[in-house]
Parts: structure tokens; C-alpha cells; sequence
């Protein structure tokens, strides 16, 4: 055989043997993952604290008749102009009824049935619509000049104190306020204008140790409470 035709045959085996070799598969190493890591805050609190209360006192709104006081949840009132629409008083109790010879002693005695009672105040909230939809939801903590409140061209209120009261018995005066007042009760009375409201009026006594009893809007949010509906009678 001579040299050229061995050199075809030596070229023709080094193809066919390179076509049987495989291609050796390359190995990429994996990408590590990051894990990305918040930022916290160190101004701000990890979790929002939940808001409980534990006050234990029962309470709700009274009226003296016949020398019985009795729980007031409906009340009827024509709404008439500059009359009074009642006198309600708070008793630490949710009785239906309870007997006593006032409400100073009354007071006294529902109160004696708790601890520390003296760092508990009470509060009222009013709230009601008129005719043109305008809306009032007052939080009342201390006594004002009866024309002061928001809703005084509607309603007036006035407050009293039953627990101090050793005189003749007076509202609460503005400049009277202090840590030891006590407004045990609250009077109601109908204006000229009382015919444009549209809807219940709702007194809402509570009682409260701290300020976190109330929301970020200033409304308690407590357990000790009691509403009472004022709805106009024909």
C-alpha cells in the first residue's frame, strides 16, 4: 500500500474515533441565594401592643321615683323648649332598681363594694344627629359653662357632684374641678333648637383610670359603661 492511501485511512479512523468520544458536560457552580435582611427600626416598637382593661366596676345611669331609683335605658322626652328633660344619676351596680335615701348614700355604699375605687373618674359621652345630618359625639371629662359645649345651642347639660356634697346641691362649676370631684350626676334640658335634632340622644356614662381608655380620637374604648337612649316622645 503505498503512503498516500495510508494517510486517507489514518485521517478517516481519526474521525470516526473523535465522533465517538462525548463531550464532557460542564459543571457551573450554583449562585448562593441572598436572603435579604430587613432593616428594623429602632425607634419603633416590634409589635403593637394590644390594648386590655381590666376594670372591674359595674355602672349605669339611675332616676329617683317614689323613693326607688330605677335603670334608665329608654327615656322618653317631648324635647320641649328650656324644660328639663331629667336627672340621672350613676350607681356602681347594673341592677335593674336599687332603694336608698339619696343618691350621696347610695354612691357611697356601691362604691365601698371595690378597691381603690377613688383612682377610677367618671365620664359621659353625648352624641347625636340633626335634621341636616351634622353629627355630635363629645367625650365630657370635665365640667364647662353650659354654653361652652359643642352642642349647647341643642342641649344643655349640667353636672353634679353627689359624693362631696355636704351643702345645698349646685352644679359643678369649671373653676370646682379637681382630682377629688366626682360627677356622679347629670342633668339635661331641651332648647329652642332641640327640635332639629333627628335622632336618639345618646348618654353614655363610663368610668376610666388612664389615659389609654381612650382611642387616638379621644372616645373611650373600655369595659365599664352604660348607654342610656333619650327618644322624643309625641
Amino acid at each position: 500500500m503505498d503512503m498516500k492511501k495510508i494517510l486517507i485511512c489514518l485521517i478517516i479512523f481519526i474521525m470516526i474515533s473523535g465522533c465517538s468520544f462525548k463531550k464532557e458536560e460542564k459543571k457551573e457552580t450554583p449562585h448562593e441565594i441572598q436572603e435579604e435582611i430587613p432593616v428594623v427600626d429602632s425607634n419603633k416598637p416590634s409589635e403593637i401592643e394590644k390594648y386590655t382593661d381590666s376594670n372591674p366596676l359595674k355602672i349605669a345611669l339611675y332616676q329617683k321615683g317614689n323613693g326607688i331609683y330605677k335603670k334608665q335605658e329608654i327615656f322618653k322626652s317631648k324635647l320641649e323648649s328650656f324644660k328639663d328633660i331629667g336627672l340621672f344619676s350613676v350607681i356602681f351596680d347594673d341592677k335593674d332598681q336599687v332603694t336608698g335615701s339619696s343618691i350621696n348614700s347610695l354612691y357611697h355604699a356601691y362604691s365601698n363594694n371595690y378597691e381603690d375605687i377613688s383612682k377610677y373618674k367618671i365620664g359621659y359621652q353625648i352624641s347625636f344627629t340633626l335634621e341636616d345630618g351634622k353629627e355630635f359625639k363629645e367625650t365630657i371629662l370635665k365640667p364647662l359653662n353650659v354654653f361652652k359645649y359643642p352642642f349647647s345651642d341643642y342641649l344643655y347639660i349640667w353636672l353634679y357632684d353627689d359624693f362631696n356634697n355636704t351643702g345645698s346641691y349646685s352644679h359643678l362649676e369649671e373653676n370646682e374641678y379637681n382630682d377629688k370631684t366626682v360627677m356622679s350626676s347629670i342633668k339635661l334640658m331641651s332648647t329652642s333648637l332641640s327640635k332639629k335634632i333627628n335622632s336618639d340622644i345618646s348618654v353614655m356614662v363610663f368610668s376610666y383610670d388612664t389615659d389609654d381608655d381612650f382611642d387616638e380620637d379621644g372616645y373611650y374604648r373600655g369595659v365599664s359603661k352604660y348607654e342610656m337612649l333619650i327618644q322624643r316622645s309625641n
